[in-house]
């Protein structure tokens, strides 16, 4: 299957790539690293780099600041990048960025959105202003999640976005799509034909999907306060893998490029569609959880936020009704994994499973029975695996990597569209609505303690309480 792209200098657009945020963590710790990368491992020497931000006041102390928080980078990346400093308010911040796009000639223009979403409006007007000034070019737009708080918000960003945009030049950022293993749950379903057939719901007992996170909230408190375990992660990590498993994968493209585009707007298009089939489980099924020292964390003695999110997904299709999709997200949990493990009907206690996972080590494990050493014919469980880092080497790119090359060669496979996005947040409303009918409130849980597989014994309906837990928050 032809999803591999020509080597990456061998494209020849001038490319301005424009960083909003460029000063915040995300950009310092995983964007500007991966862009490094493929500078200089993958010659991707066409581009600029222009940052936005309010922290520094002169271009060289960004320059050396980059360079201290990226030990060992060369200065030849660090030349290509341009600092504009000022607020998004400031009516001379269009002005300054026309000047360095037009001065570097460039062919295409890539906004790069690493912002809190309060200030998508203001980067937008910038957006908007500096592109009326300069001759026309192709442009596109990255954002990162989250993509509004509901359907309708989300609905109002992209009546923003598409006010400059056509929703062929958005790409909405999941940088969980960027994981190799999760890129992988495709090509696994699409080219061995055999684990297409096994996942449905005559052989398949249940499946398990969790994002399991050890630290806390950390420096997104308000954000988080904001947001929660639900929006946060089960809107889009987890739907998206969810999703990926589940589909239909359409048939096969050969090696035509217009025959692969077919394709990958095939698994598009299915993924939607099958939110659209989400049954969400009553009341009784859905845990919420608050570990015991967020309150005093972020500083509110009386939130009510959730950290911890689980619950059983069902699908109306044919092809998993009355499978459970059992969905787990939490922090401050006992170890810091991810993964999805399909439980097969087994004549066992210990199941066959097939297990994918993402974290903390990319690699994918069947779990099934052979013989045991001996006379007799004993058996025993044994592990079939597969490991990136075993087979492949350090060749495998970061998600980030994988992400940007993406964006800058216009590839949407990794990208989710606004119609998923959309029917995502249609299932996430509903949820919420759920929890606020029921007045289903946070329990708080001891840190440090808890693992997905817990959960994975719960009966699927339950009013029991957790190991340790304290009380209901009130």
């Amino acid at each position: 299957m032809a999803l591999q792209h020509e080597p990456y200098f061998l494209e020849c657009k001038m490319k301005t790539l424009i960083f909003f945020g460029a000063t915040g963590n995300l950009f310092t710790r995983k964007i500007f690293p991966a862009l490094s990368s493929l500078f200089y491992h993958y010659e991707m020497k066409d581009v600029t780099l222009i940052a936005l931000g309010r922290r520094f006041a002169k271009e060289e102390d960004y320059r050396r600041f980059l360079q201290e928080t990226s030990p060992g980078e060369k200065t030849e990346l660090l030349e290509r990048v341009f600092y504009i400093s000022g607020d998004l308010e400031n009516p001379e911040t269009p002005s300054q960025l026309s000047q360095l796009i037009s001065k570097a000639g460039e062919e295409e223009v890539i906004f790069y959105l690493s912002l809190p979403p309060s200030l998508y409006k203001s980067a937008l007007n910038t957006m908007e202003v500096t592109l009326s000034s300069i001759s026309p070019v192709e442009k596109k737009i990255a954002l990162e999640k989250p993509f509004g708080s509901s359907e309708k918000d989300f609905e109002e960003l992209e009546k923003a976005l598409k006010k400059i945009f056509r929703e062929e030049e958005i790409f909405y950022v999941d940088h969980y799509l960027g994981k190799a293993t999760v890129q992988n749950l495709i090509i696994l379903k699409a080219e061995n034909l055999f684990i297409e057939k096994l996942l449905s719901r005559s052989l398949v007992k249940e499946v398990r999907i969790a994002v399991s996170e050890k630290e806390g909230v950390g420096e997104r408190k308000k954000f988080y306060e904001e947001t929660g375990a639900i929006k946060d992660i089960l809107q889009n990590h987890l739907l998206q893998l969810f999703t990926l498993l589940a589909i239909d994968i359409p048939p096969l493209c050969e090696e035509d490029r217009k025959e692969c585009q077919k394709f990958l707007e095939s698994v598009s298009q299915a993924k939607s569609q099958l939110l659209t089939q989400i049954q969400l489980p009553p009341q009784e099924a859905i845990y919420l959880g608050q570990y015991e020292h967020y309150r005093e964390e972020v500083g509110k003695p009386h939130s009510q936020v959730e950290t911890l999110v689980y619950l059983p997904l069902y699908l109306s299709s044919n092809r998993w009704q009355g499978v459970p999709f059992r969905m787990l997200t939490g922090k401050k949990m006992a170890e810091r994994e991810s993964y999805i493990e399909v439980v097969f009907h087994s004549h066992f206690p210990e199941d066959n499973r097939l297990r994918i996972e993402i974290q903390p080590e990319e690699r994918i494990d069947l779990l099934i029975r052979a013989k045991a050493p001996g006379m007799g014919l004993y058996s025993s469980p044994v592990r079939l695996n597969f490991s990136y880092s075993g087979s492949f080497g350090a060749n495998t790119p970061e998600a980030y990597e994988k992400i940007i090359y993406d964006l800058l060669v216009g590839d949407r496979t990794l990208f989710p569209d606004s119609t998923f996005i959309r029917r995502a947040w249609r299932v996430i409303d509903q949820l919420i609505s759920i929890i606020q009918k029921e007045g289903i409130k946070p329990r708080l849980y001891p840190e440090d303690t808890l693992t997905p597989e817990y959960f994975w014994h719960l009966p699927l309906q339950y009013n029991s309480s957790l190991p340790g837990e304290n009380q209901t928050v009130s």
